[in-house]
This record gives C-alpha cells, sequence and structure tokens, in this order.
C-alpha cells in the first residue's frame, strides 16, 4: 500500500469527531469507546506529523490543519458512499429531502432531476423550494443549496459553483439593435433589478461611472426567474447569474449582451447541519451527481457551439 494513505480507521474517526466536535458523539456514531477514537485520531495525526484538534476540557476544537483537512476526507467518504450506492444499489429504499432557492431549482436543478431518479431508482427524493422555508423543520432537511459567502451559523458548506453575472436581453430589442447590442446600448432600456444583487448593477458600472447618475426605469423584482421571464417579453433587461440563463439562452428566449460578464463575489454552496449524524448514502450519491452534471454542463462562452 502507498505509504502516503493514511490509516482509514483514522480517518473515519477524525471525520467523526470533526463534524461532533466531540469523541463521545462521534464514539457513539461509530459504536466505539471514546477512549478508542481518541486513540485511532492520534495515530493518524502521528502518522501526518500534525495535531488535526486543540484538546479542550468539554470539546474539540479543530486547529487550522485539522480544517484545511476536512473537505478533502469529507469528499473521500461522500464519494465513496455515493459510489457504492451506484454501483451495489441499497437493501431499501432511501428518503432524501432537499431545500432549494426556487430559481436554481427551476432553471438548473428540476431539468436534470430524472436523471437523479433514473440513475437511484431507490432513493426518494423531495425537493422543496427555500420559500417554504417554514414548512419543514431543519431536522427533516438533509441537505440544503443557498447562495451567499459560504457561512452560515450551524451549518458546514461546501462550495458547488462559481458563479458569474450577465446581462442579458429579449427578442425585441435583438430585433431593434440587430446582430446583438452592447452592455453600452442596454443603458436607454428599463432594467429588471432583482433584489439582493445590488453588488452585480456595481460590478458592471463602478461607483464614478457617468451613467449610474441617471439610471434608466427600473422594475424591482425578488427572484431571477422572474426576471428571466420579464425579459423574454419585453424591451427590457436585467443581471443575473449566468447559469440560471443557460437553457434560456440556447433555446432562444433570451440573449446575453456581448462584453457583459463579471464574476461573482457570492457563489452556491451544498449545506447541511454541523449536529446531523453520518451523511446518508443518499445524500452521498446527491452530491456526487450535481458535481457529475455541473462538469457536463459547461457555461455558455464554454461551449464548442457558441459563435
Amino acid at each position: 500500500m502507498d505509504g502516503n494513505i493514511p490509516p482509514l480507521l483514522g480517518l473515519q474517526a477524525y471525520h467523526a469527531a470533526a463534524r461532533h466536535l466531540s469523541f463521545a458523539a462521534a464514539a457513539a456514531e461509530l459504536h466505539l469507546s471514546p477512549s478508542a477514537v481518541s486513540q485511532r485520531v492520534r495515530t493518524l495525526e502521528a502518522h501526518l506529523g500534525v495535531r488535526l484538534f486543540e484538546r479542550l476540557p468539554r470539546s474539540l476544537r479543530l486547529t487550522e490543519m485539522g480544517q484545511a483537512y476536512l473537505p478533502a476526507v469529507r469528499d473521500i467518504f461522500d464519494d465513496l458512499s455515493a459510489a457504492t450506492s451506484g454501483l451495489f444499489g441499497a437493501s431499501e429504499q432511501a428518503d432524501l429531502v432537499i431545500r432549494v432557492q426556487i430559481t436554481y431549482a427551476a432553471t438548473w436543478l428540476a431539468p436534470r432531476l430524472p436523471d437523479f431518479c433514473a440513475s437511484f431508482p431507490h432513493i426518494n427524493l423531495k425537493v422543496v423550494s427555500a420559500i417554504w422555508a417554514d414548512a419543514l423543520p431543519p431536522s427533516e432537511v438533509d441537505l440544503e443549496i443557498r447562495h451567499g459567502s459560504g457561512s452560515w451559523p450551524g451549518f458546514t458548506s461546501t462550495k458547488l459553483h462559481d458563479d458569474t453575472a450577465v446581462a442579458i436581453y429579449g427578442s425585441q430589442l435583438q430585433t431593434r439593435h440587430g446582430g446583438g447590442p452592447h452592455l453600452q446600448d442596454l443603458l436607454a432600456h428599463g432594467r429588471v433589478h432583482v433584489l439582493g444583487f445590488d453588488d452585480l448593477w456595481q460590478g458592471f458600472f463602478p461607483a464614478d461611472h457617468e451613467l449610474r447618475a441617471v439610471p434608466p426605469r427600473v422594475l424591482t423584482v425578488d427572484t431571477s426567474i422572474t426576471a428571466l421571464q420579464v425579459v423574454a417579453g419585453s424591451d427590457y433587461w436585467a443581471i443575473v447569474p449566468e447559469r440560471f440563463v443557460r437553457h434560456a439562452v440556447r433555446a432562444g428566449e433570451v440573449f446575453v449582451a456581448q462584453d457583459a460578464s463579471v464574476p461573482m463575489r457570492q457563489h452556491h454552496y451544498l449545506l447541511r447541519r454541523k449536529d446531523a449524524s453520518q451523511l446518508s448514502g443518499a445524500a452521498s450519491a446527491f452530491i456526487r451527481w450535481s458535481r457529475a452534471q455541473d462538469l457536463l454542463d459547461l457555461p455558455l462562452h464554454n461551449r464548442q457551439d457558441d459563435p
């Protein structure tokens, strides 16, 4: 065996202890004694030559190296669980509840869900829109997809995507300008503003931009999917995440303005509660599947068939 591969039992103990920040809670999950979990972690630390935890009187705290190592180890166990489930199936049906923001669900996730259900027929999937945040208590949600900075109290988060914003317009402006307007051309027309995306407007137009002083007529909405629908049937335009408009652009419903793309400051993350038990095989399968889908769905500017 490769000498760089750490002891697997130690990785399992570290993974559980890092999620619970407690040897006792990790021991209950692994059906071991707390001292056995602690010894396995010490063996792993000796192999790596670093401390992964600070041992506090009644709890644990990850060291800087312990925090940095956790995403890689979590991915290993997630991938192993998903691969086992995908190759060998499950002995019984499994339930999986995911809470997702409505625009992400409608524009990107929903068209792909039949593939997930076909690939994992033993998983009973329930997708709940974030608009119904109070419909289910947090304990009944296995995974959640949110857009933000990646830090939410009580959750561990893993980045799903790096997101880019684009300026979109509909067929009316395409006909009027011909050949596709530039961002500068759109400023003479009404703009759809999505609540929470003020930073995108600032990203396209610096504070000292001369046209920031006299904004065009503005229609404000609370979701990108509403903005997409308004733009498709009017002479308005909008700035939205590029991921949300891929299907509409490829279908010819909306168009992306030339030279109108900026990286977003916030991105999409996959969340799970810190106090949750070990990640289920169904949740691992979904994580692995969603990552594969993202690799297959290239951004608009990366597609070889784009002009």
